[in-house]
């Protein structure tokens, strides 16, 4: 219960974290918010280095350990570059996954992101995400501030194509067909995973109605049995 409650707040601080650092990333703000979000950034980063560290020395196979979270490293680093800033959707992504698994039954949940990856499919797809939009407002000169790049890299990766924000280089028309194949792979990716799990879920179901109603037959034929015994008996 406690440590449901603590990953419960801390993904209640790291969403009011992201919150605080994108309104002083794209609004105006004074100079004295701005050094306590940046101050607030610091002391989350210090706790998230403090629950992985725990973590890691309570694990019994270090590099098991390290390996299903290196990830989540991207996101407790203090970067001040405003962009680098979003890799906090990375921790925010394994806060909610524990809390998940703590929730509810940890086998069926760990086992359901050790099977389809789907965290770290999440993961990667933020990861990317940041990356192409910062690839993409450095070398194109048509696109001139970070909230452009963004907003022409989530529409060219759901291929809805607005046409508003149009790269006039080469170097940001690669940037946008690479943001294109990725947007299909990932969204298809994530479509698949959630497609399986939910026709698992179905069979599962099927499976254990099948197997119950095997079980009440079994008992019924063994009722049938030994009442036929007892007729042969008398």
């Amino acid at each position: 219960m406690k440590k449901r409650l603590l990953y419960f707040g801390g993904i209640v601080l790291t969403i009011f974290d992201i919150l605080f650092l994108v309104y002083i990333t794209f609004y105006p703000a004074a100079n004295s918010f701005k050094y306590q979000v940046i101050a607030f950034d610091l002391v989350l980063c210090l706790f998230f280095w403090i629950e992985f560290l725990y973590n890691l020395k309570k694990s019994e196979d270090k590099k098991t350990y390290l390996r299903n979270n290196y990830l989540g490293i991207f996101g407790m680093l203090p970067f001040n570059s405003v962009f680098l800033r979003a890799l906090r959707f990375v921790k925010l992504a394994q806060f909610i996954k524990i809390y998940v698994v703590i929730r509810d039954d940890e086998k069926i949940v760990s086992d359901f992101f050790r099977k389809t990856y789907l965290d770290k499919v999440i993961i990667i797809a933020i990861i990317f995400i940041v990356v192409v939009t910062i690839l993409v407002w450095m070398l194109d000169s048509n696109i001139g501030d970070f909230r452009t790049a963004i907003w022409y890299i989530f529409v060219s990766m759901t291929s809805t194509g607005y046409g508003d924000v149009v790269p006039t280089s080469t170097s940001g028309r690669l940037i946008g067909i690479v943001a294109m194949v990725g947007g299909i792979l990932i969204f298809s990716l994530i479509t698949a995973i959630i497609s399986s799990a939910y026709v698992s879920k179905l069979n599962r179901d099927k499976r254990n109605d099948l197997e119950s109603k095997i079980d009440d037959l079994t008992v019924q034929v063994k009722k049938l049995n030994e009442k036929i015994d007892e007729l042969n008996n008398k």
